[in-house]
């Protein structure tokens, strides 16, 4: 075969290996449920009313359809436990793609059957980028560059971050948010007054209050079963732990991004403030920018405020801190 038809058959391997791998990323790329976008979407046109949209998120709130929500994962994890030990990790890695994959699908599926029926009745361009006021979540993990230092064990790092992921993500659909963006070992998420059910000072407040204390407590179970475990194992018990942020404002909402991939996205002040007032926040702490309670139309009791320094927005901000969880202790 000449060298020319040799190098020519190579590229288009070469593209076609590169196009397979870029379909199995997409078919797992994490997007926010869409039947939750579509709830917000038809909730946020002020001329129609919205059953749908409540009907939807007063189900999903229940205690028994989240408890069924969660077997499907429960049992995906113990088929790829099962498909690990059995063939290797390779089995558990392509179980976990599949069941990612068919996953996306039925949402999508799902979204496609009732966008008809909420279009019909909302304004046709439901996911268009728009302006809606949110509350704005931002958390993550403190101490964990410490963690991954000191455990060298990738692996079980990884398990370690899908358990701490998953369970914070039920606290805050429990409490309708839409975790939007996953940032490694955090998160953010957004809050819809519409979703909520709630004037936006009453779903705050709530937030703070119920929400937050509910996040704090989760992680430090999970951290102090995660220490009896290093001891029993004799692994260095590390210290690490939570720190929220939050804000409340008008974004920009929508489905954003390049054409072809968008996602659902959040553009605004709020969101930069949500992430500054996490960065700041100290383990078992959540730090709420004292404006974001003016927006909403609430006063916190009790105030404890602090002035924070932020080079990345160029000011100082003053900010409401509350205590809802331990320490950075190991």
């Amino acid at each position: 075969m000449p060298m020319e038809e040799r190098a020519l058959d190579s590229t288009l391997l070469d593209r076609l290996v590169w196009a397979l791998v870029q379909a199995a990323v997409d078919a797992v790329r994490y997007q926010p449920p869409h039947l939750k976008v579509l709830q917000a979407c038809e909730a946020n046109q002020p001329e129609v009313p919205a059953p749908v949209a409540h009907w939807l998120a007063e189900l999903q709130a229940r205690p028994s359809v989240v408890e069924l929500g969660r077997l499907p994962h429960a049992v995906v994890r113990q088929a790829a436990a099962i498909a690990a030990r059995s063939f290797g990790p390779t089995a558990s890695a392509l179980i976990r793609f599949l069941s990612g994959a068919t996953a996306g699908a039925v949402d999508r599926a799902g979204a496609v059957a009732l966008e008809r029926p909420i279009r019909a009745r909302a304004h046709p361009g439901l996911l268009v980028p728009h302006p809606h006021d949110v509350a704005v979540l931002a958390l993550d993990m403190r101490g964990f560059t410490g963690l991954t230092e000191a455990l060298h064990d990738t692996q079980y790092l990884v398990d370690l971050l899908e358990e701490y992921l998953t369970a914070l993500t039920r606290v805050v659909e429990s409490h309708r948010g839409v975790v939007f963006q996953y940032t490694g070992d955090g998160f953010l998420a957004l809050f819809l007054p519409e979703l909520s059910g709630r004037h936006p000072a009453a779903m705050l407040d709530g937030l703070v209050h119920e929400m937050c204390p509910q996040l704090h407590q989760t992680f430090d179970d999970l951290h102090a079963r995660w220490r009896a475990e290093w001891r029993d194992a004799d692994r260095t018990t590390v210290p690490i732990g939570l720190g929220v942020g939050m804000s409340f404002g008008r974004v920009t909402l929508g489905f954003i991004g390049p054409s072809g991939k968008k996602q659902l996205g959040a553009i605004g002040e709020p969101i930069n403030l949500a992430a500054v007032m996490c960065a700041s926040a100290v383990a078992g702490t959540v730090l709420v920018d004292r404006a974001a309670f003016v927006e909403a139309g609430v006063e916190p009791l009790h105030p404890r405020l602090v002035r924070i320094r932020s080079r990345k927005l160029g000011r100082r901000i003053e900010a409401v801190c509350f205590r809802f969880g331990g320490r950075l202790d190991g």
